[in-house]
């Protein structure tokens, strides 16, 4: 028999603690689709509690039921036409910051007012008690008709009382919708004053309740474009929807004034006016000061680099001793063609993708830490200034930060930026910023090429590791600055942000990201990696002139020494030989393919014992010298730094952006920056 599953939709304002508390309940059972990072489209995951199978649905931060954003637009359907979703939810979780009830007040009232099933968790309190807010729970229950819970989210304080009063909170009825119910019910606002002719039409239309009717005529036009009826009436009764919004807005806060009137007091004590101006004079003076504060953020940045690069050489010798111990092992057992797919393609790969993860999992962690602890915040605000001059604002951070991950969620956090053109200008700049699957390719060519010297905590390798990231972060706003003046400009954009107190990041609610992420990584870039690194080493085991493996026989003469030939006279004039050319061709997939196919073709010629000491042992046959100089590997990481390389971020560009316009400008016009840049700063150099 099935087991019958409660759905749930977890739904509050952004930065109310929504991410913590899907975390905390769901634990690692939750799944992000095809995309990893912050809660963009719906993030699912599922918890048991008392013989109850509980599914979850993480939503995007709204403020309002009428959304101003594509993601906003996610809440707005699912809850109002959820009759066309099969996860529509039964029950709904609204959680809100206590220190801000008044903004979290009017997305509670809204859907009570849809007929929900709502249970009301109160997250903050102990920054509420900073502020000095006194709330009286028992009187705002009563008021708001609605049971409340008060939670911690990071600290997971709270959890097993939400899980009880799941269980007491009756299901959703919406779709089962009669008059006798709607006669019954008791709304917060008085909608029927406005235009009751044309409310009566729409619900006798759709089956749907009064305060529905009204959301549909209120809905922008996005909600109605195939929607004949719903544009008929409207132009019947001469309905402008922004008005209604406005109307319903106004109304409500006048409600929800009275409600906090009577529930909420403020008492602040003397530590706590001292707590809360000793963090103000923090933000004034340094973390958000127009130069101390750029010269923080920058020294954390650097921080960050050189973290990575320490990390990336103390894991590397030890993956590479482990993978040598293996190596050796299976070669003492038997001989033959598997034993040389095994360790020329399949191990390669794998040893390739475990030398990502502590790389990419130092870098995540930092970023994590930036978000819990809410500096994120403060960044925005800072760079707010920057972005300015380029035609963006601060919410244009979020993704550029976001992208030193990857790309592909940089993108679509990009929802968040209610500026079409702002936005279409984010996603085309983020593909410049220096993501996590090129730091493999960085860290392997700058371990070639740049001498390993440090002075005290400072290490060159890390130096022109954080000036790769500076390259590409400046290349991204001079991009934005030429698109800034190029695309239209229709209405001017504005940062609307709330900072919030400082917090101690919860280190197992970082864990559980960087667990989903490298787990999704391993799956879907791993299965990548392998798979190319077998076709590398068939490629370059079999050649055209014989069907036997080619154990003696010189790479050069195998199907992929053929195919880097044929390249070979287009790359050359930027110091790459035929190798590089196959490895530039095999990363187009995703960019950290280089390296394993790098790996793959040296472990078939079988030149040293790990990568970088038979990459540095490679001589040109033309001059006798080592191919891997400073010129080609500068030459190298600028390719890298320019070029697309990423068919996933391709598909994602075309995928917001609705068209196929903008990802070939962006392929062709990175490929020649990327082609132009590689061959200047190769002649520089050589």
């Amino acid at each position: 028999m099935q087991k019958k599953i409660v759905k749930l939709a977890l739904i509050g304002n952004p930065n109310v603690g929504k991410t913590s508390l899907f975390n905390k309940l769901t634990g690692l059972n939750q799944k992000v689709g095809n995309y990893i990072g912050v809660t963009v489209d719906k993030k699912i995951g599922y918890f048991f509690y008392e013989n109850i199978h509980y599914q979850i649905i993480d939503l995007p931060g709204t403020y309002s039921i009428y959304p101003s954003s594509d993601d906003e637009e996610i809440v707005n359907k699912l809850l109002i036409k959820n009759k066309y979703y099969s996860d529509y939810p039964d029950k709904i979780i609204i959680i809100a910051d206590s220190s801000n009830l008044k903004k979290n007040l009017l997305l509670l009232l809204q859907i009570k007012d849809l007929g929900y099933p709502v249970l009301f968790v109160l997250n903050m309190l102990d920054e509420a008690k900073k502020k000095g807010i006194v709330i009286n729970i028992n009187k705002l229950k009563k008021l708001l008709s609605t049971d409340i819970v008060l939670i911690n989210a990071r600290e997971g304080i709270g959890l097993n009382n939400i899980k009880k009063k799941l269980k007491y909170i009756k299901k959703n009825s919406e779709n089962s919708y009669t008059e006798a119910q709607e006669k019954n019910r008791k709304y917060f606002f008085n909608f029927k004053l406005y235009y009751p002719y044309a409310i009566k039409e729409i619900k006798d239309n759709y089956k749907i309740s009064d305060y529905k009717a009204w959301i549909y005529l209120a809905s922008n036009d996005n909600f109605s474009k195939n929607d004949t009826f719903l544009k008929n009436i409207k132009k019947k009764y001469k309905i402008i929807s922004k008005r209604l919004q406005v109307k319903e807005t106004i109304s409500r806060y006048e409600i929800i004034q009275k409600i906090l009137y009577k529930t909420v007091s403020h008492n602040i004590s003397n530590k706590e006016k001292k707590y809360l101006e000793f963090y103000k004079k923090i933000d004034n003076n340094f973390i958000l000061h127009p130069i101390f504060g750029y010269i923080i953020f920058f020294s954390f940045i650097f921080i960050i680099f050189q973290c990575v690069f320490f990390g990336a050489d103390f894991s590397e010798k030890y993956i590479d001793i482990l993978f040598n111990i293996i190596n050796n092992k299976i070669s003492s057992i038997w001989d033959g063609p598997l034993n040389n797919l095994l360790l020329q393609g399949i191990l390669p790969g794998i040893q390739t993708i475990i030398t990502f993860i502590p790389q990419i999992l130092i870098l995540l962690f930092f970023i994590s830490f930036m978000e819990e602890s809410g500096y994120i915040s403060r960044v925005i605000f800072l760079m707010d200034r920057i972005m300015r001059p380029f035609g963006l604002n601060g919410k244009s951070v979020v993704p550029i930060i976001s992208s030193m991950a990857c790309a592909i969620p940089a993108i679509i956090s990009s929802r968040h930026i209610e500026n079409t053109r702002d936005r279409l200008i984010t996603i085309l700049i983020t593909p410049f910023i220096t993501c996590s699957a090129r730091l493999p390719v960085y860290t392997l060519i700058i371990s070639l090429v740049i001498p390993d010297k440090k002075w005290y905590f400072f290490k060159l390798r890390g130096l022109v590791l954080m000036g790769m990231y500076l390259i590409g972060f400046i290349s991204s706003l001079i991009i934005a600055f030429i698109l800034n003046n190029i695309i239209k400009k229709n209405y001017k954009s504005h940062l609307i942000l709330e900072i919030p107190t400082y917090k101690i990041p919860m280190l197992k609610n970082i864990f559980i990201s960087l667990f989903v992420y490298i787990k999704s990584f391993v799956y879907n870039i791993g299965r990548i990696i392998i798979l190319v690194n077998i076709i590398i080493w068939s490629l370059g085991t079999f050649g055209p002139t014989q069907n036997y493996i080619m154990q003696s026989k010189s790479i050069e003469n195998s199907y992929l020494g053929i195919l880097g030939k044929k390249i070979e006279p287009v790359i050359k004039p930027l110091g790459f030989d035929w190798k590089i050319g196959v490895g530039i061709l095999s990363s187009l997939i995703a960019r950290e393919v280089f390296v394993s196919t790098m790996n793959s073709i040296y472990e078939i010629e079988k030149k040293g014992d790990i990568l970088i000491d038979k990459m540095t042992k490679d001589i040109n046959p033309e001059d006798n010298k080592p191919i891997y100089n400073l010129a080609t590997g500068m030459s190298l990481l600028f390719f890298y730094a320019f070029s697309m390389q990423c068919i996933s971020t391709l598909s994602i560009i075309k995928k917001e952006t609705k068209s196929w316009k903008w990802p070939v400008i962006q392929i062709i016009l990175m490929t020649l920056l990327a082609y132009l840049s590689s061959f200047i700063i190769y002649q520089l150099f050589i």
